[in-house]
C-alpha cells in the first residue's frame, strides 16, 4: 500500500509491503524492515526498525496519530496516497501552470487556499466529500495559487478543475568561482 505521511508539515510518500519477516517500508530511496507489536495491558507498542527497538505510545486523533517516544511527541498524519489528477499547461517556460482536477464527483467542503497563496507539494488545495468520505486534493507541485475555481458547497464533476497552481521556479545552479 502507498501512503502520504506528514510529520511537522513535511509530506513523504511511503510504500509498505508485508513479507515473511514482517513489514518492508520504502521511504524515498531507503528500504527498511519494520515491526510493530502491542504491549499487552497498555497503550504502548514495541517499534522495531532495522533491528533497533523503542517503546512508543500511540494516541489516535482526528486525521492521524500522536506518537510519544519518551519526552518527544510527534503528530503524524497518514492517508492513502492517490495520484493527483492534473494537467500541465501546454506553454513552456516559467508561464506553465498546473490544473488540479477533482479526482471524482463530489461536494467541495473547503478550499484552504486563496489566489496568491503559496502551496507546498502535497499541500491541500481543496477538500472534496464523496460517498460520505472527505479527501484532501493536494497540489502535485510547490508553487503559488493562480486561480481557485470552486467554493465550499459546490458540487463538482470528476475531472473538473478545482484550482490552478503556478509551479515555483526551479533553483538555478550556482556558479563556482575558479
Amino acid at each position: 500500500m502507498i501512503f502520504d505521511v506528514a510529520v511537522r508539515g513535511h509530506h513523504q510518500r511511503v510504500e509498505t509491503a508485508h513479507t515473511e519477516e514482517g513489514l518492508r517500508v520504502h521511504v524515498g530511496d531507503h528500504v527498511t524492515s519494520v515491526g510493530l507489536e502491542p504491549i499487552a495491558g497498555s497503550q504502548c507498542w514495541r517499534l522495531t526498525v532495522d533491528g533497533r527497538t523503542v517503546l512508543v505510545r500511540l494516541h489516535a486523533r482526528e486525521g492521524g496519530v500522536v506518537a510519544t517516544f519518551g519526552p518527544t511527541r510527534v503528530s503524524v498524519s497518514v492517508r492513502r496516497w492517490l495520484p493527483v489528477p492534473s494537467r500541465r499547461d501546454a506553454s513552456a517556460g516559467a508561464d506553465r501552470r498546473i490544473e488540479i482536477l477533482a479526482p471524482m464527483p463530489g461536494l467541495v467542503i473547503e478550499t484552504p487556499v486563496a489566489v496568491g497563496d503559496p502551496v507546498a507539494a502535497g499541500g491541500p488545495v481543496a477538500i472534496v466529500e464523496a460517498m460520505k468520505m472527505q479527501m484532501e486534493v493536494p497540489s502535485p507541485s510547490a508553487g503559488r495559487v493562480d486561480e481557485v475555481r470552486v467554493r465550499p458547497g459546490q458540487e463538482v464533476a470528476g475531472g473538473q478543475v478545482l484550482a490552478i497552481v503556478r509551479p515555483a521556479p526551479a533553483a538555478e545552479p550556482q556558479e563556482s568561482g575558479a
